[in-house]
Order: structure tokens, then C-alpha cells, then sequence
């Protein structure tokens, strides 16, 4: 874990960036601020004893929002594999934040519950699309892994002579 100063209005992250890290904020205060341009939207303040980058101490990934310090902030961070080694050695300290992350995921709930039920079925839809989309693929891709070189081959030159027309 290291100590953080950031200056009020910078950016401590950038939503789609990858992240393997957690801040705490030990003093000062930032912005939670989801989208980009003129559809970004400041979701929350956070102040002194709040959290966030969490969800990279249990998956690195992508980060889902961009955090714009306020005031002049200073925060602990803690780094995914520092996480993974104080879990064992400081078992309280998983637990805080495992409470912040259900914390989260009940607003995130309580949210979208609030959400006009036309959209949310938009989205819904979207997300049905998303999971047939990926299992037509995974389907796809076992079908063409049994097929034998000569069988490739032929669907092969069969897309070729599609694509160009000939049938």
C-alpha cells in the first residue's frame, strides 16, 4: 500500500482504462462521473472513509467510471495483489471491502428498480441478444473445431464463392 496526493481536478481515473487497484480516501473528497463529453454524468461524491476502484481488487478489469478529485485528496492505495496477500493476514480488511461492494451492487439495484421499465426491457433485450450472440459463436466455433481439413476447406471455398456472388 502507498499514500496518494491528488490536486482538486485531477483525474485519478479514467473509465475503460484497466485497473488493478483500490483507492480509500484518507482526506478531501472526488466525483464519481460516468460516460464521456457531454454525456458524462457525476453519479456520487465521495469523502473521507469511501472506496472506490474495488471491483479491481477481485477482477482487474476495465475501470466503470472516471473519479475526478473535488478537493486536494490523498488516498491509500492498494494493489490487487496486495489485496490477495492481506487476505490472509488481515482478514478485516477483505471483509470492509466485500461490505463496500454489496453496498454498491444495492444501489446499483435500487437504481435500475427505479429506472423507467420501458428501458430497463430495452436493455433487458439487449443483454438477451448479447448472451445468444456469444453462445451462436461458442456453438460455431466447437461445430468448425471437429470439422477435418478437407471439410474446412470446402466450407471455405463455399463462403468465398457467397461472398463473390457465384451462388
Amino acid at each position: 500500500m502507498q499514500n496518494v496526493q491528488f490536486k482538486a481536478g485531477d483525474v485519478i481515473l479514467s473509465e475503460g482504462e484497466e485497473g488493478n487497484s483500490a483507492f480509500l480516501i484518507t482526506a478531501g473528497s472526488v466525483e464519481v462521473i460516468i460516460g464521456e463529453g457531454k454525456k458524462a454524468k457525476t453519479v456520487a461524491t465521495l469523502g473521507e472513509g469511501a472506496i472506490f476502484g474495488e471491483m479491481s481488487l477481485l477482477e482487474p478489469g476495465p475501470r466503470s467510471a472516471t473519479i475526478k478529485a473535488v478537493t486536494d485528496t490523498e488516498c491509500t492505495v492498494t494493489s490487487y495483489d496486495d489485496f490477495m496477500a492481506s487476505i490472509q493476514d488481515n482478514p478485516e480488511q477483505a471483509i470492509k471491502f466485500m461490505k463496500t461492494l454489496v453496498l454498491r451492487l444495492r444501489q446499483m439495484n435500487e437504481v435500475m428498480g427505479k429506472m423507467d421499465p420501458q428501458r430497463r426491457r430495452m436493455r433487458d433485450m439487449f443483454k438477451d441478444w448479447q448472451k445468444s450472440n456469444e453462445a451462436a459463436e461458442l456453438a460455431e466455433s466447437e461445430r468448425w473445431a471437429k470439422l477435418s481439413p478437407e471439410e474446412r476447406e470446402i466450407e471455405l471455398s463455399y463462403l468465398g464463392a457467397f461472398r463473390y456472388g457465384i451462388f
